[in-house]
């Protein structure tokens, strides 16, 4: 029993060992990707943190005048009130694409990133494109490591922002 507990104990650290290790050597692109992708999987499993996270404190976005402050605002507005009414379920769920990553290596690194969002809403069984945006994003490295928005340019491609 106790050799099972010690290999147990031992694979454990191997695993929590082994993706620190990934983590400290990934590139800045594979990061901020990352950010990216739990950014996007919180908004789809309607969790507040993880979107917040990857925005700077002071962040803003040009183009709707949004803070973060705002963006929480207007998170949390559509995780209360756009759910299917049977359900109970959030309508929304969003997908990405990256467009580009251009990083600035230097005492403060830098980013600028460009992707495509689209936000699909549910409809029974099926799913329809509500809004398809592309965000122009300039990121910075935090002192703790990690990457987050400081700014954003949006541009509506098709349909409308959710409400």
């Amino acid at each position: 029993m106790r050799r099972l507990f010690l290999v147990l104990v031992g694979a454990l650290a191997l695993y929590v060992g082994g993706r620190a290790l990934v983590h400290a050597l990934a590139s800045h692109e594979t990061r901020i990707a990352w950010v990216i992708d739990d950014m996007v999987d919180g908004f789809n499993a309607t969790r507040m943190n993880p979107i917040l996270d990857g925005l700077d404190r002071d962040f803003l976005d040009d183009t709707w005048g949004a803070d973060r402050e705002t963006v929480r605002a207007a998170a949390a507005h559509l995780f209360f009130n756009a759910v299917d009414g049977e359900t109970k379920r959030f309508l929304y769920r969003v997908e990405w694409s990256l467009t580009s990553i251009v990083v600035s290596e230097g005492p403060a690194p830098s980013a600028q990133v460009v992707l495509e969002a689209s936000f699909l809403e549910k409809r029974g069984e099926s799913e329809v494109l509500a809004w398809k945006v592309r965000v122009e994003g300039d990121m910075h490295l935090q002192p703790e490591g990690e990457w987050c928005f400081a700014r954003t340019r949006t541009t509506t491609l098709e349909g409308e922002k959710p409400r």
